[in-house]
């Protein structure tokens, strides 16, 4: 995905990531991590070819799915503790499968029902249609409306055995009044 300028968490990675500063409203994510605008964040988005060749198999697993992204955020992890990805306060991701995500540890916020987030959603469900083997008829049923997945640095850090930290910095939780 050149244009946002992503690369897979490892090689054979469900999971792929950018750096990019924040753009939104300073927010406090539930492990206390406030995220402010301009602040370094990793951007989460899913290989589609790779989903695409393991949705196409007729004994997928969709828990292996889970696995696999469970391995990529432990790899993912590992990476932001070395430091070689500088100070990531969070990651982030838009996806119509946000539910899915709270399984391996992320926080889901709704995002508003507008123009904006129906085109995106749109044009999401056209990506899940292209990869899925039966295209946009076993759509009909529906399309979940977009959310926000988040993970603050410390939680994603968590992930890691005990004495892996490396470089990271973990930072402690910011107390302010005014939201």
């Amino acid at each position: 995905m050149r244009l946002w300028r992503v690369r897979p968490v490892r090689p054979g990675a469900l999971i792929q990531f950018g750096i990019s500063p924040y753009r939104g409203r300073t927010t406090r994510l539930a492990d206390g991590t406030l995220v402010r605008h301009g602040d370094r964040i990793l951007h989460l988005h899913l290989d589609n070819r790779h989903l695409a060749a393991n949705s196409t198999a007729s004994d997928v697993n969709p828990w292996s799915l889970l696995e696999l992204a469970r391995r990529d955020l432990d790899d993912l992890a590992a990476e932001v503790a070395s430091g070689q990805l500088g100070d990531v306060r969070a990651i982030r991701g838009v996806t119509v499968l946000a539910e899915a995500t709270r399984r391996v540890g992320f926080e889901v916020r709704p995002l508003p029902h507008n123009l904006r987030w129906a085109l995106i959603r749109r044009v999401l469900t056209l990506v899940l249609a292209s990869h899925h083997r039966a295209g946009a008829k076993d759509l009909d049923r529906g399309v979940p409306w977009p959310g926000e997945a988040w993970m603050g640095s410390r939680t994603l850090l968590m992930r890691l055995k005990p004495g892996t930290l490396g470089a990271a910095e973990v930072h402690p939780v910011e107390l302010e009044s005014n939201l």
